[in-house]
């Protein structure tokens, strides 16, 4: 992203055990009791998941991870918290203004 580039905030977390929420410019929550969460984030400038997972210990872990092998990962900047709930890390992205998450069901 170049300093002209219209940008905006992601932020990922995950609530109770089973559900991995996005706020910020874009607000989504999806179920994922007993599996992984996956977000596909897409835009001009490329892609990525974004992967949430509920573990025995109590706790969220929340990565990132290429959609596809060979696949380059775009070089969005991205910072980790602890977010308010104590049990989940807070992942978030400074993405392209035209970034949208692709729903599984839009998968092609």
């Amino acid at each position: 992203m170049n300093e002209q580039t219209k940008v905006k905030h992601l932020h990922f977390y995950g609530a109770s055990d089973d559900l991995l929420e996005c706020e910020g410019a874009i607000r989504e929550e999806i179920g994922c009791y007993n599996s992984p969460g996956i977000y596909h984030l897409k835009s001009a400038e490329g892609e990525m998941q974004v992967v949430g997972y509920y573990l025995d210990s109590g706790l969220w872990s929340i990565g990132i991870s290429q959609v596809a092998e060979d696949t380059p990962l775009p070089a969005w900047p991205v910072t980790y918290a602890m977010h308010e709930r104590g049990y989940s890390v807070q992942l978030t992205i400074t993405v392209p203004d035209d970034t949208i998450l692709v729903l599984p069901e839009e998968e092609e």
